[in-house]
């Protein structure tokens, strides 16, 4: 009876053994899954957190350059702002000093018109005819808006000729009365703007004349009509040059 009794508690506690040790293994096996999904799972986080650190370190290298482009940018456009206030500071200055220029030549153009207006009447009516274009030109009562460059153009052209004019012999057809209040056509030689001679066509009226304030001043002496018919004929060349007798200022002084 004893030893059937202790034999099958033996078996039980084996059993029980066996089942403990059964449990313990499972749960080791348990243990070690969860342990290799854990290393997977941080296996896979930090390859996942690679790949994000590398993206976001080409994204701040990206971002660097970017504002490094744009701080050189900025930097630049500052040196260009300095320059174009500097060229704008420039361009006011030079606008005031040609203003200024263009007020001094404007009140210089205003005197030499002056000027050209006082000397008019010593100039032959047939020169004053021919520069009339240009007397308007620079006459600022005439309300004519000529650029100041247009004004000078012509000014310089009217001086021009008076100079020209006054360096040579030249020989004028003209109409004009002497102290009988007759009007005739003569031809006059004007010595430059110093002194003229006339002569009708019919060679029988003759004089001299001389500029004055009021213009020019005519004297009748007849007597020197055959010289003076001489001198035109030399100036058309009818005649072979020769030294002319002639008075410059009164009959009693002559050159020859």
């Amino acid at each position: 009876m004893f030893l059937s009794y202790k034999i099958p508690f033996s078996l039980f506690l084996l059993t029980i053994a066996v089942s403990l040790v059964s449990g313990q293994v499972k749960e080791t096996h348990q243990i070690i899954e969860e342990w290799v999904k854990t290393k997977q799972i941080f296996s896979e986080e930090k390859s996942t957190w690679k790949s994000e650190k590398a993206a976001l370190l080409d994204i701040e290298g990206a971002l660097s350059k970017e504002i490094e482009e744009l701080e050189g940018k900025l930097l630049q456009f500052e040196k260009e702002n300095v320059g174009a206030a500097q060229q704008r500071a420039e361009l006011t200055n030079r606008k005031e000093k040609a203003k200024d220029a263009s007020l001094q030549f404007y009140q210089g153009m205003q005197q030499i018109e002056k000027e050209v207006k006082a000397t008019n009447n010593i100039l032959p009516s047939p020169l004053r005819d021919r520069l009339s274009v240009f007397q308007e030109k620079i006459d600022s009562s005439q309300n004519n808006n000529l650029p100041l460059r247009k004004r000078l153009e012509a000014l310089v052209a009217l001086l021009q000729s008076i100079h020209l004019f006054h360096r040579a012999v030249h020989l004028e057809r003209q109409e004009f009365s002497l102290d009988d209040g007759k009007s005739r056509e003569f031809r006059v030689i004007y010595f430059g703007l110093g002194i003229a001679y006339f002569v009708n066509e019919s060679g029988n009226v003759a004089g001299w004349g001389k500029p004055s304030e009021t213009g020019w001043s005519w004297t009748r002496q007849d007597e020197l009509a055959k010289e003076i018919a001489n001198g035109v004929s030399i100036m058309e060349n009818r005649a072979l040059p020769r030294f002319l007798e002639l008075p410059i200022s009164t009959p009693s002084h002559s050159i020859k």
